[in-house]
């Protein structure tokens, strides 16, 4: 299932990132109510662009395929390199980047509104070449027919689809039976199974979509840990303890990390494992990606767990 190593990257991340503009609120408004809240600052996003840096920070060699606006451009792809994501194939476009407004509510939950560039991405001339060096390429599919090219590409080029199904990309089961086939690996959050399947999430709810075409399944479900499918095998994983500060990009960081240990030849309960334990440290600070950890924490994590000790709240 998995690629052959020899290839440069572990993992593409398809699809444009963009700005988060983060306020803190006590809770999220209704229609035509206003709330107080304060400015947490700018910081870059997008759910594929996390994952890849999440991965990079985990060790798995990762590069970003997408597009930036000419106004703050220059700040995202400075955060790709940050991460140690090689954004080549990130591209400047005219008028201004994706955007997202996160309003993260005292309890540490969010609510998210998302602005995205207009057209695709997808350039066939540059995306071929990007795919035969990955192993796997993770998107979000909100587009049906634009996935259904990038999947096209990516199985020609030998190269493993893994999508994140949020209720935003597959809001009920016909949507999700034309996206099944085209992927590998389905990553969903709890609301995306949800929407998608009209069941709450369960390894024997999962376990049939297996044979509409991917090989694994993943659900995380918040503080109450994942779930996860596989031909024969059933996983399911409790979440870490940790202090919740802003849960945006922590669903990202745990299917990075799954992705990260699944490349380096581990068992799909041991990725579980890992990734529960980095994403417990993802929820710690302020940003999608403030929070990311560095291989060396989430083994610090899992090593006091394995002791009995109190859970660590630092990603360095």
């Amino acid at each position: 299932m998995i690629p052959p190593v020899p290839r440069r990257f572990g993992l593409l991340a398809y699809g444009d990132p963009n700005v988060d503009l983060v306020f803190a609120v006590d809770r999220a408004p209704a229609a035509d109510e206003k709330v107080l809240g304060r400015h947490m600052g700018r910081h870059a996003g997008g759910t594929a662009a996390n994952v890849a840096c999440a991965a990079a920070r985990l060790g798995l060699p990762s590069a970003a395929y997408g597009r930036v606006g000419r106004d703050d451009g220059n700040f995202l792809v400075a955060e790709f390199q940050r991460f140690g994501v090689d954004p080549k194939w990130v591209r400047p476009v005219a008028g201004p980047c994706a955007t997202a407004l996160i309003l993260v509510q005292g309890n540490g939950e969010k609510a998210l509104v998302y602005a995205p560039l207009p057209g695709w991405p997808l350039d066939t001339a540059t995306l071929a070449p990007a795919l035969e060096q990955s192993r796997v390429v993770y998107a979000m599919p909100y587009d049906l027919a634009e996935f259904e090219a990038v999947s096209r590409l990516a199985r020609a080029a030998g190269t493993l689809v893994a999508i994140d199904v949020e209720a935003a990309v597959a809001p009920g089961p016909e949507r999700l039976a034309a996206l099944l086939p085209l992927a590998d690996i389905v990553f969903f959050n709890e609301g995306g199974f949800r929407a998608a399947t009209g069941l709450p999430p369960a390894p024997d709810h999962a376990r049939p979509l297996l044979k509409q075409g991917p090989g694994l399944v993943v659900v995380t479900l918040g503080a109450r840990g994942a779930i996860a499918v596989r031909g024969d095998e059933s996983v399911t994983q409790r979440a870490f303890p940790a202090r919740m500060v802003d849960a945006t990009g922590a669903g990202d960081c745990f299917n990075a990390a799954v992705l990260a240990r699944l490349l380096s030849g581990d068992h799909l309960a041991d990725a579980l494992r890992f990734a529960a334990a980095a994403a417990s440290l993802a929820i710690t600070a302020i940003g999608a990606r403030a929070g990311f950890p560095y291989y060396d924490a989430v083994a610090s994590v899992l090593g006091a767990a394995d002791q009995g000790l109190p859970p660590s709240s630092s990603g360095r």
